[in-house]
């Protein structure tokens, strides 16, 4: 089982990070090239086994919304279809959590990972969240 949490502060209110990351923004994220495209199989709406199915370069994956508490800026997901990644039973969390004029963003995820080692896999995935960062930090300058 591997488990990682990585997490950085933005000098903006929660209410202005969470339209990049919450489950329906996932969208947003396309246009910084992370994703080619991002969708929602069966409608956008929120709701616990909602779908979002998200394409990269490599392949697509499904995730499946397990738990969303939008007044608390979270939600936990689950990938149904890994695709092209080498893990399963992953589940992810997504928190934003105001700190003063600011606020914290944390991704979280675990999973059992398949024909690979936990080093490669948190190098490889910290690289993604590191981007996603800079990416909202640059859209909010």
């Amino acid at each position: 089982m591997a488990e990682f949490e990585t997490a950085a502060r933005f000098e903006a209110p929660a209410a202005a990070i969470w339209p990049f990351v919450s489950w329906d923004g996932m969208p947003c994220l396309v246009e910084g090239g992370f994703f080619t495209a991002a969708d929602f199989p069966a409608g956008p709406e929120i709701r616990p086994g909602a779908l979002r199915r998200v394409s990269t370069a490599n392949g697509v994956f499904v995730e499946r919304l397990e738990e969303y508490r939008a007044e608390d800026h979270y939600y936990r997901y689950r990938l149904i279809d890994t695709g092209p990644f080498p893990l399963t039973d992953y589940v992810g969390v997504v928190v934003v959590t105001p700190a003063g004029s600011g606020c914290c963003l944390k991704f979280g995820h675990s999973a059992t990972l398949v024909d690979t080692d936990a080093a490669s896999w948190r190098e490889s995935w910290l690289a993604i969240e590191n981007q996603v960062f800079d990416f909202i930090r640059g859209r909010l300058a």
